[in-house]
């Protein structure tokens, strides 16, 4: 039974990040100098251009990184500490596209816990990096986006972990970027990274579980009540046999409005692999009444029709059907994702075709290069535009 705790709670630690330490420290003085760090050191640069002459491509050259420090437990206590900073070396952006997502100028405190463990339970408290299906930060720009939340994780259940809590803030990637209805527009906005924004009235209260108890088979639940605004459902299941997997996924969403319709989205996904080549192909589906919530963050793209320029937020309006279908290959130290995907709206002209390529290659261990090139194809041809990531990332 303790053997499969502790590999529960492991399972947890991916998802939520919280820490643990195999050693504990004698004294809290022990603690900090038993404590490690760890950090990165980025490089970015992203450019879209238009095939629409009369748009304005823009273009973005950022540095900066991070810095994290973790103690070591004492009597079950962690603290932790993560600092970010971006500096914005080169820009090309009259129409200010890349406002609310890379130029930032300037250093934020992102994580700042304590967190206590007894047992098979651990509470983590304060700004902290969260990764679940409703409520994900997302890491792609140089400011990875946080949350002030007050979670508690617990792996009693054999096979199971559970987490519940409370989140009340949302740090975003600059300080101009808004997620109306969740978050306000802050007035104090002045071209640094992201603050800590009130999250609606009272926050959002959340439980995600996660199952595997049955061989083969891979269960996820998540349900957010982000008060005064909507409560999010979200449920998955995934079942490897052999070298393939089938899956299916729903969302819910029932608004608190009267006045918006609740709506919901399914979606099913098939993979395997062929001689080391990645094969899968996925589909979404969202119901005629209204939009779907896909959750707060924007790592929180869990559907099966995810991309890299949009994240494929098309899926999850009203009345859109979308498909993809895409390969993985990993040629030694250099991995390689092509997808393809196609959004179908209700509304005229409104269509999508994306084609994505994904690059990465590791030098070392420390050392990866990253590049992201996107075309879309809108059917709103003044739309159509090809997209350019590249990302370089020294971590110690």
């Amino acid at each position: 039974m303790k053997k499969i705790a502790k590999l529960s709670l492991a399972t947890a630690i991916a998802i939520t990040g919280f820490t643990s330490s195999v050693y504990a420290a004698d004294s809290i003085s022990e603690a900090f100098s038993n404590g490690k760090v760890k950090g990165s050191v980025k490089s970015y640069y992203f450019a879209q251009t238009f095939d629409d002459v009369t748009k304005d491509d823009s273009s973005i050259w950022a540095n900066g990184g991070s810095l994290n420090f973790v103690t070591d437990s004492y009597k079950g206590l962690v603290l932790g500490t993560t600092f970010q900073t971006s500096h914005v070396t080169s820009i090309d952006d009259t129409a200010g596209a890349t406002k609310s997502s890379m130029d930032a100028q300037g250093s934020v405190l992102s994580e700042a816990y304590l967190q206590y463990t007894y047992d098979n339970t651990t509470f983590k408290g304060g700004r902290q990096f969260v990764s679940t299906p409703l409520l994900a930060g997302s890491g792609s720009r140089l400011i990875k986006e946080a949350f002030e939340a007050y979670l508690l994780v617990n792996t009693d259940i054999p096979d199971t972990t559970i987490v519940a809590g409370l989140v009340t803030k949302y740090q975003q990637r600059t300080d101009y970027t808004t997620t109306a209805p969740f978050t306000t527009t802050n007035t104090d906005a002045n071209g640094g990274p992201g603050e800590f924004m009130k999250i609606g009235t009272d926050g959002i209260r959340t439980v995600y579980i996660k199952n595997n108890s049955l061989s083969n088979l891979n269960v996820q639940f998540q349900y957010a009540d982000a008060v005064d605004i909507a409560s999010l459902l979200y449920v998955d299941a995934k079942y490897n046999f052999g070298p393939a997997y089938v899956a299916a996924q729903y969302y819910d969403t029932n608004y608190d409005a009267a006045t918006t319709a609740d709506s919901s989205m399914y979606g099913l996904k098939v993979g395997g692999n062929v001689m080391g080549l990645d094969l899968f192909a996925g589909y979404t589906s969202t119901n005629d009444d209204g939009d779907v919530v896909r959750g707060l963050g924007q790592g929180a793209y869990a559907h099966y029709t995810a991309t890299t320029k949009t994240a494929g937020a098309s899926a999850f309006a009203a009345g859109t059907d979308s498909y993809q279908v895409g390969a993985g290959y990993k040629f030694g130290d250099l991995k390689t994702k092509v997808r393809y995907s196609s959004f179908d709206l209700p509304t005229a002209n409104a269509d999508l075709d994306e084609t994505t390529l994904n690059l990465e290659y590791k030098f070392t261990k420390a050392l990866t290069a990253q590049i992201d090139y996107s075309i879309l194809d809108y059917e709103n041809d003044t739309k159509d535009a090809t997209d350019l990531r590249t990302r370089l990332i020294y971590s110690f």
